[in-house]
């Protein structure tokens, strides 16, 4: 008996003492702190007057003391223009902006090259930058081949029109005109000569493309040989703009894809939508810019190289929460969302935020989708809550660890 009696004394102590811990959190969860509402920095254990304003301090619990959230009358709610909206998934507008120089489309570029051997004897464009049309006569050489040919050509047509049945007439006809061709000569001017009786010297050598003249190589006079550069033709219809980013805003895979661009000095009206052709493969020295080439049709002729682009790319981003940018409250070291919870009290959370805007913000971390947010009036929810409390709603915690 006096054996038993040892074993049970030290559980019914405790078993007293177990109650008693339980009994005292019970009393500091319950108890009554007093706070001045002028200055919520005052906290008492007991009533009495504040030592600021001399004001009675009114009771506070240890749970609204330590909660992170703050009730609003409806006229509170209403003076501070509290407006919530309930958050989802959806897709951020991530927009990236660049500048760039208009260039020429070095593909549009034009080699016109003399095909004989001969003397130009008269240049009708005579100074770059002149505009030039397709068909339109460029300078008038003296080539004693042409002129034999010519002469082949007219007389064996002649002889062909009294024997069109003739094969051989028919080969030799055929010989001349591809010759003809071979040098230039378009369809009409060869179609022209079966109505002469005679070459025509000097003979008139015409542009095969439009454009606006990059340089002249020849001057009045100048013997010139088969295969010699004359003239730079470039088309401004179709233009380049090299655009600089940063290296980690673009990638490869992205040619092809649409940008739109403004240029210095034009309306807005009159941007053009242009598309990603090429990515340079060097860096800029000193610098993490990349080369980006965009190619876009200049149907207007309004715009010209040299000029300054400003351009927008609309990257592609996946679906995540996003919240209006106004919503977030930003810190040196915290970025906070007030949400409204079902109870009507509102509550600081902090959160990780990636990609934003001038609209919306992605959250990373922080939130869920369903959540109501406040998205105007959190400034005053912020500074009612400090009021009340005298700390920060965020006072304590640490970003790093969420």
């Amino acid at each position: 008996m006096k054996y038993i009696l040892f074993l049970f004394i030290p559980l019914l102590l405790l078993s007293c003492a177990t109650q008693e811990e339980k009994n005292k959190q019970h009393e500091h969860s319950t108890k009554t702190y007093y706070t001045c509402s002028m200055h919520p920095q005052i906290i008492e254990p007991k009533p009495g007057k504040c030592p600021i304003c001399h004001m009675d301090l009114t009771p506070i619990s240890v749970e609204q003391m330590q909660a992170n959230t703050i009730k609003l009358s409806s006229e509170q709610i209403l003076l501070a223009n509290i407006q919530t909206k309930v958050i989802g998934f959806d897709n951020i507008e991530n927009q990236i902006y660049a500048t760039g120089i208009v260039k020429e489309n070095e593909r549009s570029i034009t080699d016109i090259n003399t095909r004989i051997d001969g003397r130009v004897e008269k240049l009708f464009i005579k100074t770059t930058g002149t505009a030039v049309k397709k068909g339109q006569v460029l300078y008038e050489i003296y080539s004693e081949m042409l002129t034999a040919t010519q002469s082949e050509f007219i007389t064996n047509w002649k002889l062909l029109e009294q024997s069109p049945n003739d094969e051989l007439l028919k080969a030799i006809y055929k010989n001349a005109f591809n010759k003809l061709s071979l040098w230039g000569l378009t369809q009409n001017q060869i179609e022209q000569l079966k109505h002469r009786d005679k070459p025509l010297i000097p003979f008139p050598i015409t542009s095969p493309s439009t454009g606006i003249v990059k340089a002249i190589n020849v001057s009045e006079g100048s013997t010139v040989m088969e295969g010699q550069n004359l003239f730079e033709l470039v088309d401004y219809t179709s233009l380049w703009v090299d655009a600089k980013f940063y290296a980690n805003e673009i990638q490869t895979s992205q040619i092809g894809n649409s940008i739109q661009i403004y240029f210095e000095g034009q309306p807005a009206k009159n941007k053009v939508t242009g598309n990603i052709i090429e990515i340079l493969p060097q860096v800029l020295p000193s610098s993490t810019i990349t080369i980006v080439r965009i190619e876009f049709k200049n149907s207007t002729s309004d715009i010209q190289p040299g000029m300054q682009a400003n351009i927008i790319f609309q990257k592609e981003s996946n679906k995540s929460i996003l919240i209006p940018t106004n919503a977030v409250l930003r810190g040196a070291k915290e970025n906070t969302v007030w949400v409204k919870n079902s109870d009507g009290s509102y509550e600081a959370k902090m959160v990780h935020i990636g990609l934003t805007n001038s609209s919306d913000t992605e959250i990373l971390h922080g939130l869920k989708a369903g959540d109501e947010v406040v998205i105007s009036g959190s400034y005053l929810l912020q500074s009612e809550y400090t009021f009340r409390k005298g700390v920060s709603p965020m006072a304590g915690h640490d970003m790093s660890k969420m």
